[in-house]
């Protein structure tokens, strides 16, 4: 690994390389979404330029891998897999899909992984023993912490928040899947210090899913599927609510249905994805104010996409303890 360092030399005949930090991965000069796609016979993780070209493969694993996100660095993504054996685990790898590497040694089933937006911490839902519960830990695999009953965790834009889908009945499925059973799902979020919760309940959804902040913190985009959705034959639809005030949610105004949605950095477009008649799903984009959507994806059934913009991207600075100092001596000739 090539090494970087400052050269002192002293009269006393001491050399003093300090510091010395590891070469590491590159951050995308341009926006990126990274995604999932089964079209090479498995789920992989790939990634793609926001207009939809430039589409290359990562994993080329024979498990599956699936729900990616963004560090908040752009120089690492995590994601969730089956490579190991049958049930879900976390790992990481940097953005050219090289070094990938477990998160955690103890291995339990972890699934739909985030990264808080400051990059300290991760967060999950964990589905055993009878329970879905929402956990936190570092990237590095350091003290889980469980924080919430709930799934589908999403950090608030200054990490200070978690919400999540909770639900009156949230009971894992031994399907080999990460199946769930749920009844009566809301949204609600969690204070990470403190614990205290808050629900944001809209009326009328048997069913959402997948909530995501705006970059503002003042709404909530998520999938859903209303009353007036089931009497009118409708699958998952999106929509935005405010996180005051319980207001009764908008529709996001896209053609068809829409699943999974993931807002671009700036927060003025979506990427997210819906069942086409021929082709499964694929990726599509729109405004948030909605508007006609650009298909991005049309090989295989492509989903589950993340968004990453450098413009937006955390300030890549050395962490302390990836520091190291080397010392030696040599001869000083007089």
């Amino acid at each position: 690994m090539k090494l970087i360092g400052f050269v002192l030399v002293c009269g006393l005949g001491l050399l003093v390389f300090e510091p010395i930090i590891p070469v590491s991965a590159l951050v995308p000069a341009t926006d990126k979404i990274v995604f999932v796609s089964n079209r090479d016979g498995n789920s992989e993780i790939y990634i793609m330029n926001s207009d939809g070209s430039g589409q290359m493969n990562l994993t080329r694993h024979r498990g599956n891998d699936y729900s990616p996100v963004w560090a908040p660095t752009g120089k690492q993504i995590l994601f969730a897999s089956d490579r190991a054996g049958k049930i879900s685990d976390l790992y990481v790898m940097d953005s050219d899909g090289r070094r990938v590497r477990r998160v955690f040694v103890k291995k339990v089933e972890r699934r739909h992984p985030t990264w808080s937006p400051d990059g300290e911490q991760i967060a999950y839902y964990r589905g055993d023993r009878g329970v879905v519960a929402i956990y936190t830990a570092s990237i590095d695999g350091g003290t889980e912490k469980k924080i919430a009953i709930g799934m589908h965790p999403a950090w608030a834009p200054d990490s200070s928040e978690i919400a999540f889908i909770s639900a009156e009945v949230l009971i894992p499925i031994n399907d080999g899947f990460g199946g769930i059973q749920i009844a009566r799902p809301r949204i609600e979020i969690v204070n990470v210090r403190t614990k205290a919760e808050e629900q944001i309940s809209p009326d009328g959804f048997p069913l959402m899913f997948h909530p995501t902040w705006t970059p503002d913190g003042t709404k909530f985009v998520f999938s859903g599927m209303s009353v007036d959705d089931l009497v009118l034959g409708h699958t998952m639809r999106l929509y935005i609510v405010n996180r005051k005030g319980n207001g009764k949610p908008s529709k996001i105004k896209v053609e068809g249905t829409g699943s999974y949605p993931a807002l671009a950095p700036q927060g003025d477009v979506l990427v997210y994805h819906k069942e086409t008649a021929r082709k499964g799903r694929q990726l599509f984009k729109v405004a948030l104010a909605g508007g006609i959507s650009e298909q991005l994806t049309d090989k295989g059934e492509n989903y589950g996409a993340d968004w990453f913009d450098p413009a937006f991207a955390l300030p890549v600075s050395p962490q302390p303890h990836l520091l190291t100092t080397v010392w030696g001596r040599v001869k000083v000739r007089d």
